[in-house]
């Protein structure tokens, strides 16, 4: 075989194996975000993946792990600025709650506070996860629980 062809053929298995390489880390990187339980690295990337929810541009948040019946509770107040409630429900695929009263406990949840009719809310079990999101429309607020099944 001529030596021009063989360096072709190692230069493609190179980067045949280089892409390879570069696709298991990015796997191992989103497991590794998917898995994450604590509420300091990837918080908000790892509420993403289990509760299949987006979370724009944020003023405040606030989250805990409750180690003891491995759960997440997490808060986020939205930057108002570039928001649009009515588009975030659509997207997110969110259903009107008729209640102030979900029967889930959030992490800085005042029910005094809101009103129904802006109440929304999505609710998902997982192989790996469960999670309920409840959003107040009027306050542009976030409340997430996610319980994890390990």
């Amino acid at each position: 075989m001529n030596t021009k062809y063989k360096y072709i053929i190692l230069g493609i298995v190179g980067l045949l194996l280089m892409a390879l390489m570069l696709i298991i880390g990015l796997r191992t990187l989103v497991m590794s975000i998917a898995n994450q339980r604590t509420c300091e690295w990837a918080n908000i990337d790892n509420i993403e993946l289990n509760a299949k929810i987006d979370i724009p541009s944020i003023l405040n948040s606030d989250c805990e792990y409750l180690e003891t019946i491995n759960t997440k509770k997490a808060y986020f107040k939205f930057d108002p600025t570039h928001f649009d409630g009515d588009y975030y429900i659509e997207v997110n695929q969110l259903t009107s709650l008729d209640t102030k009263h979900t029967g889930i406990d959030f992490i800085n949840f005042n029910t005094d506070s809101l009103s129904v009719d802006a109440l929304y809310y999505k609710s998902r079990t997982g192989h790996k996860s469960n999670s309920y999101v409840l959003f107040d429309k009027n306050k542009e607020q976030l409340w997430v629980s996610i319980q994890y099944a390990d």
